[in-house]
């Protein structure tokens, strides 16, 4: 074997061995990524459910809340009724009072 030889297959076992050493390196880092990625993954997701729960839970309780309005409007509009059903008795007993004064007035009048 010539030096020249010895070498060439010096250099050559040098440069397999930075290329093995580079393709492990490279893969180390795909699957550092590929981890990294997933945990990212599965981080969005719970993520994204507990936004979904939490959503979730406030419609609820809007809901509820909504509830509670409704019957406050039913209350209100039955009170409203009421009301206006005790006007109107008022309201046609003052007329039926002044009617009965105009009448008595108009009767003075004529005498």
């Amino acid at each position: 074997m010539t030096p020249e030889l010895i070498g060439i297959l010096a250099v050559g076992a040098t440069l397999i061995g930075i290329g093995a050493t580079m393709i492990g390196l490279l893969l180390t880092f795909r699957r550092d990524a590929r981890a990294d990625n997933l945990a990212l993954r599965a981080e969005f997701r719970a993520d994204n459910q507990r936004l979904r729960d939490e959503f979730n839970a406030g419609l609820a309780e809007v809901r509820s809340g909504l509830a509670d309005v409704r019957k406050d409007v039913q209350a209100l509009t039955e009170r409203v009724f009421r009301l206006e059903g005790r006007m109107s008795r008022l309201e046609g007993a003052i007329e039926g009072f002044l009617a009965g004064r105009r009448d008595r007035a108009r009767h003075d009048d004529a005498a």
